[in-house]
């Protein structure tokens, strides 16, 4: 019986997270990266006046560690 992965959540976005993340996008599988939710907003988000509710904020630490991946190759 064959299976084909379509889809794939990948929960923290850190240097393996997002690595195993890069690996799955690479071959075409859709993939969702979760992380925790940021506690505070940091100078940037404040001077925007941004809250703890925006999505920028609430999707800091994955984007932060997708850039990342993306600069490492």
């Amino acid at each position: 019986m064959n299976r084909t992965i379509n889809k794939v959540a990948v929960i923290g976005s850190g240097i393996m997270g997002s690595g195993i993340a890069c690996h799955f996008a690479n071959i075409g599988v859709e993939v969702l990266l979760l992380d925790i939710v940021p506690r505070e907003l940091n100078e940037k988000e404040q001077k925007k006046g941004l809250t703890l509710e925006d999505k920028e904020v609430r999707n800091r630490i994955v984007n932060d560690s997708l850039q990342n991946s993306l600069k490492s190759k």
